[in-house]
């Protein structure tokens, strides 16, 4: 009751104008900040911090909130908020909703999805600036609407502090070392962390070089670890030229499987390289992939060390 009324509390104000309805929130003491992030948000009832994606879950009934911080500006990224493009990812989308959250343009996304043979009701909250967008996605099985009606509810007290100072290294359970390896930490996105060759996201400079380090959102079932980590590469917004090597591999105790392949952008047609490392863990994994367009063999030679540098913490 206590949490519920804070929600109520925190949307100080909701007006609709010219049919557009606009969401002014306080920060309250209800509000959790999400470690390494700017937003803050009143949790629903009986939901508990995540501990492999950033945000609440509800283990009972399988429902969750996951925050996502994209970069690039939400007046850009937003025109990929299409049915189609939803549609494509297994979401049919039933209503799409422009809102202002606290002054910034938004948009609130209903619609269903199956996974692992279950229906799900899927919400995507999506509001930012010119620099960075943020995504709050809420999931619920589709029969439990009282929960579906909370998690709609919490999603909407969300409050963005943009000269929030934080840590983009809080939200990742591991540790890896790039300092020697002339690559400068770029942005944090959910679990991932990026590095690039010039520190900037997207890259400017002519030298592509880019390390990605990343952990899995959910549990997945993997019959077949070798596969996956194939079928996982091929999904990169590259072409897939030519698989050099596939090694097992082991770092900090967990096993899996390194891949090295020569790369065709889709876009450009600029050849490259890319070294990716998969490692398997209690139904969850890790994956790092490193990408260049230039001096092939150092920069995966980097990579190779860089992704032994692994550590969970």
């Amino acid at each position: 009751m206590k949490i519920r009324l804070a929600i109520l509390i925190s949307i100080f104000q909701i007006t609709t104008v010219l049919g557009q309805k606009s969401v002014t929130n306080l920060l309250t003491s209800g509000h959790i900040n999400i470690a390494g992030t700017k937003i803050s948000i009143i949790p629903p009832q009986g939901f508990t911090k995540a501990s492999d994606f950033l945000g609440f879950q509800q283990e009972l009934s399988g429902s969750s909130i996951m925050f996502l911080d994209v970069p690039g500006p939400f007046s850009e990224i937003s025109k990929g908020f299409t049915k189609e493009n939803f549609l494509s990812q297994g979401v049919q989308v039933q209503d799409i909703e422009n809102l202002v959250i606290n002054g910034l343009p938004a948009i609130f996304i209903t619609g269903e999805q199956n996974a692992y043979g279950n229906e799900y009701i899927k919400f995507v909250l999506s509001f930012g600036t010119e620099k960075e967008t943020i995504m709050i996605n809420g999931a619920y099985p589709k029969n439990l609407n009282e929960t579906g009606t909370d998690i709609k509810s919490a999603m909407l007290t969300a409050y963005y502090e943009p000269d929030k100072v934080i840590n983009p290294f809080e939200i990742v359970d591991y540790v890896i070392n790039t300092d020697e390896y002339g690559l400068k930490f770029a942005k944090s996105m959910s679990n991932s962390l990026v590095f690039t060759a010039d520190g900037l996201l997207p890259v400017q400079s002519e030298d592509k070089t880019t390390f990605i380090a990343a952990k899995s959102f959910s549990k997945v079932p993997i019959s077949d670890t070798k596969l996956f980590s194939i079928n996982r590469l091929k999904k990169m917004p590259f072409e897939i030229e030519n698989i050099e090597s596939t090694e097992d591999i082991s770092i900090d105790g967990i096993s899996g499987y390194e891949i090295i392949a020569f790369t065709v952008d889709k876009n450009t047609a600029e050849k490259g390289k890319v070294y990716q490392v998969m490692l398997f863990s209690d139904s969850l994994y890790y994956i790092m992939l490193g990408t260049t367009n230039q001096e092939y063999e150092i920069n995966i030679e980097k990579f190779k060390k860089i992704a032994n540098s692994f550590k969970r913490k």
